[in-house]
C-alpha cells in the first residue's frame, strides 16, 4: 500500500520493479565477479598443485642425489681408511726393508775396521794399496802394541784409503777388511793402546746404522755416569746387559 493508505499506482509499481531490477543487476554483476574469482582461484589452485608436484619431484631427486653422495662419501671414507692402512703397511715394510738392507750392508762390513790419522803419502796424489797395507801393519805394531810376527801374519782381503781424492795436508782414513773375523776382534780389543796417540779405530757400519749409534752415545754416557755398565752393539744400547729401547 502507498503512504496514507493510498493504493500504489502503476508508476509506484514500475519504480519498485526498476529498483528491484537495479538491485538484481548489481547482484548479478557481483555474482559474475565471484564466478570469475572462483575460476581464478581454481586456476591458482591448479598452478599451486603443479608447483607442489614439481617441488616434490625436485625434493625426491635431491634426496636421491644426497643419498648417493652420502654413499660415495661413505665409500670414500672407507677407501681413505683402507688407503691409510695400506700406506702405513707400506711405510712399515719400507722401514723393514731399510733395516734389512742396512743389516746386509753391515754384514758385508762385518770384518772391517777403520783406522784414523795414519800418515798418508799424498804428495804425489797416489798411495798404492801395498804402501797403505804396510803402513797399517806398522801401525798395528807401533800404536796397538801387537807383536810383529802376529801383525805380519794377519791376512787382509783389502786395505784402502777412504774414497775421495787425496788433499795435501789432510789424512784419509784407512779401511781394512780382515780375512778372518777373529783377527779383526783381536786387533779391535787393543783399542785402549790408542789413548793419547791422536789415532782412533772403530768398526765400520752403513750410514743408517752410524746415525742410530750416534744418537745412542749420549744415553750410553749418561748410564756410565750413573755407574752402570753400558755399551753399544750394532744399533742397540745395552745397559747392565739389557737392551734399551730408543
Amino acid at each position: 500500500m502507498a503512504d496514507g493508505g493510498r493504493e500504489p499506482t502503476n508508476k509506484d509499481l514500475m519504480d519498485c520493479m526498476n529498483a528491484l531490477g537495479v538491485r538484481i543487476g548489481a547482484m548479478e554483476r557481483k555474482l559474475g565477479v565471484l564466478d570469475n574469482l572462483e575460476v581464478k582461484v581454481m586456476d591458482f589452485d591448479k598452478e599451486l598443485k603443479k608447483i607442489w608436484l614439481a617441488l616434490d619431484d625436485r625434493v625426491k631427486r635431491t634426496d636421491a642425489r644426497v643419498m648417493s653422495l652420502e654413499e660415495l662419501v661413505d665409500y670414500a671414507d672407507v677407501g681413505a681408511a683402507q688407503m691409510a692402512e695400506k700406506v702405513a703397511m707400506l711405510e712399515k715394510q719400507r722401514e723393514e726393508l731399510r733395516d734389512d738392507v742396512a743389516y746386509l750392508k753391515s754384514q758385508s762390513m762385518r770384518n772391517n775396521l777403520v783406522f784414523t790419522n795414519i800418515q798418508e803419502d799424498n804428495s804425489t796424489g797416489i798411495e798404492t794399496a801395498e804402501i797403505t797395507e804396510t803402513k797399517l801393519r806398522n801401525h798395528l805394531q807401533e800404536k796397538l802394541k801387537i807383536a810383529k810376527d802376529i801383525a805380519d801374519t794377519i791376512r787382509f782381503e783389502r786395505v784402502y784409503r777412504s774414497p775421495g781424492q787425496p788433499v795435501s795436508g789432510k789424512i784419509r782414513n784407512i779401511v781394512a777388511k780382515f780375512t778372518f773375523f777373529k783377527d779383526r776382534e783381536m786387533v779391535r780389543r787393543e783399542w785402549k793402546h790408542l789413548s793419547g796417540t791422536g789415532c782412533q779405530m772403530f768398526e765400520q757400519f752403513p750410514p743408517e746404522v752410524v746415525e742410530k749409534r750416534r744418537k745412542l752415545v749420549p744415553k750410553m754416557k749418561d748410564a756410565t755416569k750413573e755407574g752402570k755398565r753400558s755399551w753399544i752393539v750394532y744399533d742397540t744400547l745395552y745397559v747392565d746387559g739389557k737392551p734399551v729401547k730408543q
